[in-house]
């Protein structure tokens, strides 16, 4: 038991040589050493905790050489066949070690072993049977897979459980399996990684039936947490094939609220991730007509305001105020309203101590270069103005520790562009690498080619 908890290769090799020894003493020795059921549960726990392929080989040739023992004891041993009698626990922890594996073929050898738990279950002399730890570990083989259906995979092993499986007990009645949170949101995580076009409607969908299933259902095991919206909204924002996805954000965050002041759990409490997914979701929005990139900005304007007046106990922070910033550079035209609406957000952002590296990238991109000095100098920082400095010369660390002081140590980065930064060039003279001085552009030359082209540049 030992060995089996310290995780790496070498202690599953250790945990592996004492119960082949443990083997050895039971059929050469003097037989007072025998390994039971746990010895090989452990043993198989070590190998799961590797998390390889040849881990997952190793962990399932330990559940072969149970079986067979078993099956050896039943014709010689009754007695000692009791202690050897495979359960759930052992099998489980093999679908685990593909599921950790890696493998390509995990969601495979995984759904493999639950038919074979299946068909045992139909046996007397097993006290084997799928339950819902079995069918969850089974999805999570396949999502961790990598294989190109993974996520379909996954979503039928969820209908299947969905239709709440029977399989008889030893003594007597049947166990009804049923899905879990934790079901739904592994499918759904899948969906949100998947590069399918439709991945976003189908990690929705999933959602769409949590929440109907909770509503109707006293007993439901299924209701949606704030990991199941979050995925759900990144699937949504990352999503290139869905129109309109800010609105859909913003109607999925509206579903999540309604669902938090219904019961009041901290399970469904909205965070500022959640709001900010979909402040990116309207940022990346451009790419739409006049009336998505027109709607997109409402929205933007309507969460990012719900955040200021404190819903929830909510405020904004860097990442709400660069995404914010990001929606003003992509989302508007070049001109005095877009110029009016950053520098507001950027003094509120100066004020509250939050401008992170992407608030920094982001008001650059909404402001001419001189104007976006000025508004430095107005904020309370005029020694780059004073010097004559450019634009993009203005470094995160060199602005007044008044307006980063609130900034996460994640978002406290200098996030400039390629466009803003130097570009290193390379040119052979006589053999040798000459340096030469990198050509500087300046960023307000991008604006309207952002906007026009809806990239995020």
């Amino acid at each position: 038991g030992a060995y089996a908890s310290t995780g790496p290769e070498p202690a599953a090799e250790q945990a592996t040589a004492i119960l082949e020894k443990m083997e050895y003493i039971k059929d050469f020795g003097d037989g007072t050493v025998k390994p039971s059921v746990h010895s090989f549960a452990m043993t198989i726990n070590a190998w799961s905790n590797v998390g390889s392929e040849t881990a997952a080989h190793n962990a399932e040739e330990i559940l072969k050489r149970l079986l067979e023992d078993y099956d050896e004891a039943l014709e010689q041993d009754t007695e000692y066949a009791k202690e050897l009698k495979p359960n759930n626990v052992v099998f489980n922890s093999v679908i685990d070690a593909w599921a950790r594996s890696g493998s390509n073929s995990a969601g495979e050898k995984a759904e493999s072993i639950l038919l074979r738990m299946e068909g045992l279950s139909k046996i007397k002399i097993y006290d084997v049977r799928p339950d819902t730890i079995t069918f969850n570990t089974c999805i999570k083989a396949w999502c961790n897979s990598g294989h190109p259906d993974a996520p379909l995979k996954a979503e039928g092993l969820l209908r299947k459980l969905e239709t709440n499986p029977q399989y008889p007990k030893q003594r007597g009645g049947m166990l009804i399996v049923r899905p879990n949170r934790l079901s739904f949101n592994t499918v759904i995580n899948s969906w949100a990684k998947s590069r399918k076009p439709k991945s976003a409607v189908y990690a929705e969908n999933l959602l769409i039936r949590m929440i109907k299933s909770y509503q109707s259902d006293p007993f439901s095991t299924v209701k949606p947490d704030v990991i199941t919206f979050s995925s759900v909204l990144n699937a949504l924002a990352k999503s290139k094939a869905t129109g309109f996805k800010a609105e859909k954000c913003k109607s999925v965050l509206n579903s999540m609220i309604t669902l938090y002041e219904d019961d009041g759990s901290s399970d469904t409490k909205p965070n500022v991730i959640c709001y900010n997914t979909v402040l990116n979701a309207c940022a990346f929005s451009a790419r739409g007509g006049p009336d998505e990139r027109r709607k997109a900005l409402s929205v933007a304007v309507e969460t990012f305001n719900e955040l200021r007046r404190g819903q929830f106990g909510l405020s904004p922070d860097a990442v709400s105020y660069g995404n914010m910033l990001k929606c003003c550079a992509n989302l508007m035209p070049p001109g005095s309203y877009r110029t009016k609406m950053a520098s507001q957000l950027f003094t509120s952002c100066c004020n509250d101590g939050l401008v992170g590296g992407m608030c920094l990238d982001e008001i650059r991109r909404c402001l001419p270069p001189r104007e976006f000095m000025q508004l430095l100098a107005k904020c309370g920082c005029n020694k780059p103005l004073n010097q004559g400095r450019m634009a993009h010369s203005v470094q995160l660390s060199q602005l007044p520790r008044a307006f980063t002081k609130n900034v996460k140590a994640g978002d406290l980065k200098d996030r400039q562009r390629d466009s803003y930064a130097p570009k290193k060039t390379k040119n052979i003279v006589r053999g040798r690498k000459q340096k030469e001085h990198p050509v500087l552009r300046r960023p307000g030359l991008l604006i309207e080619q952002s906007w026009m082209s809806g990239k995020d540049v």
